[in-house]
């Protein structure tokens, strides 16, 4: 008669994502199987190999696009409202940014087959702010010229913002500050032309 399972894998998976992130790719399985209660051999059963483990447990986490987007046209001012969404987005990219990072520093990591298995979280993040400002500017909010631009750059902002804080290049409390500006920036080029 089989065992019945003690843990999950996705607690295992749980628990190697934490030791990958603190210790790399070159974190022992076998303090992994300690952390977890279980054999190595277990480990090795259930994914084959460490790298199986690597990449199973390394997958980024999937952005929360209605929470990020919940602003609604035409309500509030809109340079409020892409400060809420900036500061969401920023947040985002702060829980992804040691995951994506761990996971392209990994010699077998190969960016076309990373894609036909997982959506590119930027992309849909473009799209709804492509959305969220086109839809501003029906309502004649912002100018209608200039709004693919503004999303592209104010993403870029937002992900060198989160990149700088994962590398310690500065405190996120000068990050909010950092999104005001830009937005103050952009603004310029969208505001609606009298």
């Amino acid at each position: 008669m089989p065992r019945n399972k003690t843990i999950s894998d996705a607690d295992i998976l749980a628990a190697a994502r934490s030791l990958f992130l603190q210790e790399g790719a070159k974190a022992s399985t076998r303090t992994l199987a300690k952390t977890v209660g279980i054999s190595e051999a277990v480990i090795f059963q259930r994914f084959g190999t460490k790298e199986n483990l690597f990449f199973a447990a390394m997958v980024p986490p999937e952005a929360q696009l209605e929470a990020i987007f919940s602003v609604q046209p035409g309500e509030n001012q809109v340079t409020a409202n892409l400060e809420l969404i900036s500061v969401q987005i920023v947040a985002y990219f702060r829980e992804v940014m040691p995951v994506f990072l761990s996971l392209i520093s990994h010699p077998a990591f190969d960016m076309p087959s990373f894609l036909k298995r997982h959506r590119m979280p930027a992309m849909q993040l473009s799209d709804r702010l492509q959305n969220y400002l086109n839809a501003e500017a029906s309502l004649d909010r912002i100018g209608k010229d200039h709004v693919a631009a503004a999303a592209t750059v104010l993403l870029s902002h937002l992900h060198n913002l989160a990149l700088s804080e994962t590398i310690g290049v500065h405190q996120p409390i000068e990050t909010e500050r950092a999104i005001a500006d830009a937005i103050a920036v952009l603004w310029a080029g969208l505001a609606p032309k009298s």
